[in-house]
């Protein structure tokens, strides 16, 4: 072992001289190298299910919000090449497989002195965590089965976007300001398992107002005067879009997100880049209404007793239900965040300046972490009967309900169904107890294994302001606090960071692992107890494993094998399943043609109105426009508004005689493209366009415009749709 520490010492000694610097020890700096970049990661859709329910009816099948990347890189000036990366992407969860993804391209994108100044050990990729984003990309099993597998091109999408986001930030890394403050928002979150938090030691909770944390943390990016970017983590679900939404959106946090990049556009800052990352959100929920059963309206928990029984009805709704459904709760909550993070860019911080820019990364076998203590241990994973209650936000099947922990209940034909996929042993249930297990998956490998046994940690330094734990899973409310506590105990002690310093959970990064909680809060077995993969003593291995991975900080690398941080290596390459039904054929009608008008506008619309148009369409997953098809027409930047390389939609203005400009695309707010099925093989297209909703409009005449491409049996051939000219007035 003390020869494979000298070696590993003489490589990162090696690299870090290649690349032009020193061993990283604790050395002041001034200033912050700060590089930002955004991309487009919307990948295949067109039945395609969203990840998050896992309801199998919600595919997504149009869009309303396109997804993003959002790269923000840092360096110490005097140490330009020791840099971190963090990206915040609009998806469901994380994944192993798209950071490999990621690095390929930017072997391929960048020179090759430049592409090796990254790696998994220095790239931090934390989801959003949208239910609203398709799905197709995960690692293990157990969440490929509700979408069917890997959808084709789905990782590569992500990867693709998140690298191009990454090289953006490349080629804007420059001396920069950055400010870190923190304010309360008091009005975009409750705790959806309220039980399980009150199982939590009275005095603990004594220390803390709230049963959510309602603190915002944010990084603001200043480039001379103007603020180039801003980065800021609260505690939140998005799941303000319920499973009955079948068009791809970034939620309450992708919103957020459109409204001040959009603002900043319009004062004349179009690259601002506004990242709302996730944190401790496990127990969080957007629908401040709380639960309610939808027959009788009567409050319940979605426990076994909930609305008679059936806890299908037991569901909870945004603030803005009543007024506009869910499209109306994410407005309202996701500018409730930006409002916060606006506020917080102009407040008095703390700027983030001297000590180095550090990481640490390892993988880490997670059945064999045994506690320092002597008083337990990691199991292998497995998944609890209320894992399949859903929560409120959106109830299970009703099978079983949010704190079942009776073996012997009414859950004897699910234990024979259970028992035909894998019975678990006595040793998982006794690990696992007091969890009644649905899926023993830690011991289920075929086709290969259904939840992950190695994970990646990893830990940013930004300075000594600024510690970044990439956490991989869902952490509830008072287990983030636990491990945000440790960490930063371990890393001021080890005059690593100073006492004014935040310590930051970067939820579900890296990897998805399910959820975390308190060993309390395990006892109670509710939706994320049940979710909660490693067992009672998951928590308490992870502070372990994470304040080891602090203190390493001290050395110059991660600390070698031990019971305690049992390192490993990552998972080796495998061939996916893909069970998703390939498009084969797209037809139109007798006599029709594709991109024809079914529905045209009508003549005149004033602000305020919805435009909808209809078209006859081809599966969407075939691909929207590509390079030649906009045509003659004038773009905003010479680029789609959106950003992306390519739309389903455009609304075009008329500028003099004959030539027109692009508005907007399939990318914002006020859009929508919804795809849908007609029998074997023909499709319709409806755009919608909300007149001034999010975006100022001019009075004139306007028109709108559908790509697609359909499939015959030898080729696929592109094709364009145009409504006729209608009028907005003012």
């Amino acid at each position: 072992m003390i020869f494979f520490q000298f070696v590993l010492g003489l490589l990162i000694a090696f690299a870090a001289v290649h690349h032009g610097d020193a061993v990283p020890v604790k050395r002041q700096s001034g200033g912050l190298l700060v590089g930002t970049g955004i991309a487009d990661i919307t990948g295949p859709i067109g039945e395609v299910v969203m990840m998050g329910y896992a309801v199998l009816g919600q595919r997504a099948n149009g869009i309303h919000l396109r997804l993003k990347a959002r790269a923000f890189m840092f360096a110490a000036p005097d140490l330009p090449n020791r840099r971190v990366v963090f990206v915040s992407a609009d998806i469901g969860s994380p994944s192993h497989r798209v950071r490999e993804l990621v690095l390929q391209n930017l072997r391929t994108k960048l020179a090759p002195a430049e592409a090796q100044l990254y790696s998994l050990d220095n790239i931090m990729i934390s989801s959003t965590h949208t239910h609203s984003a398709p799905g197709g990309y995960n690692d293990d099993f157990l969440y490929q089965v509700p979408t069917f597998g890997v959808t084709p091109g789905e990782r590569e999408a992500i990867a693709s976007g998140i690298a191009d986001a990454i090289i953006s930030a490349h080629k804007t890394f420059a001396p920069s300001t950055a400010t870190l403050s923190r304010g309360d928002l008091a009005n975009a979150s409750i705790n959806r398992s309220l039980q399980s938090y009150l199982n939590n030691p009275e005095e603990e909770r004594a220390r803390y107002a709230d049963n959510v944390d309602r603190a915002m943390v944010a990084l603001s990016i200043k480039d001379g005067q103007q603020l180039k970017a801003a980065v800021n983590w609260f505690a939140v679900h998005p799941v303000s879009m319920k499973a009955t939404n079948l068009l791809v959106s970034g939620d309450n946090k992708g919103y957020a997100s459109y409204l001040w990049e959009f603002e900043q556009k319009k004062q004349g800052n179009p690259s601002f880049i506004a990242a709302f990352g996730q944190t401790n959100a496990g127990d969080v929920s957007p629908n401040l209404q709380g639960p309610r059963c939808t027959d009788t309206g009567a409050p319940c928990d979605g426990g076994k007793d909930s609305c008679g029984g059936d806890i299908t009805k037991c569901i909870a709704h945004g603030p803005g239900y009543e007024e506009g459904g869910d499209f109306r709760s994410t407005e309202i909550i996701g500018e409730r965040q930006f409002l916060k993070a606006k506020e917080l860019a102009s407040a008095q911080g703390i700027e983030l300046s001297g000590g180095v820019v550090d990481y640490r990364h390892a993988w880490i076998e997670m059945p064999a972490v045994t506690l320092a203590d002597g008083k337990g241990q990691l199991c292998e994973p497995a998944m609890g009967y209320s894992f399949s209650a859903g929560t409120t936000d959106q109830p299970g099947a009703g099978i079983s309900w949010q704190g079942d922990n009776d073996p012997n209940g009414s859950n004897k034909w699910m234990n024979f169904v259970r028992n035909l996929l894998r019975k678990p042993s006595q040793q998982l249930e006794k690990c696992h107890a007091p969890k009644v297990i649905l899926l023993a998956t830690g011991e289920m490998d075929t086709p290969y294994d259904w939840q992950p046994h190695q994970l990646p940690v990893q830990m940013f330094l930004v300075t000594r302001k600024l510690a970044i734990i990439g956490f991989p899973a869902e952490i509830t409310t008072m287990s983030g606090r636990r491990l945000r506590e440790a960490v930063k105990a371990q890393l001021v002690a080890d005059k690593s960071m100073d006492e004014d310093a935040e310590v930051v959970i970067a939820g579900l990064s890296n990897l998805y692992s399910s959820y975390v909680t308190t060993f309390e809060e395990y006892q109670v077995q509710r939706y994320e107890a049940g979710s909660t993969a490693y067992g009672p003593n998951t928590l308490a291995g992870y502070i372990q494993i994470f304040k080891t991975l602090a203190q390493s900080f001290t050395n110059s690398s991660v600390p070698g094998r031990s019971p305690q941080f049992p390192i490993t290596t990552a998972p080796r390459p495998r061939q996916d399943m893909n069970l998703l039904t390939p498009v084969v054929l797209d037809t139109a009608p007798l006599g029709k043609r594709f991109g024809d008008v079914q529905k045209q506008p009508a003549a005149t619309y004033r602000k305020g109105d919805v435009v909808t148009s209809e078209f006859i369409c081809a599966h969407p997953r075939n691909g929207a426009s590509d390079e030649g098809m906009i045509g003659n027409v004038q773009l905003p930047g010479g680029k789609l508004p959106g950003g992306a390389a390519s739309t389903y939609m455009t609304v075009e203005r008329r500028i003099g005689s004959d030539k027109w400009e692009v508005v907007l695309d399939d990318a914002g707010w006020d859009t929508k493209y919804e795809w849908k099925r007609l029998g074997v093989s023909e499709s319709r297209c409806v755009l919608q366009w909300k007149v001034g909703g999010t975006t100022d409009v001019q009075a004139g005449v306007y028109r709108m415009r559908y790509f697609g491409r359909h499939k015959t049996i030898i080729t696929t051939s592109s094709h364009v749709g145009t409504t006729n000219d209608f009028t907005v007035v003012a």
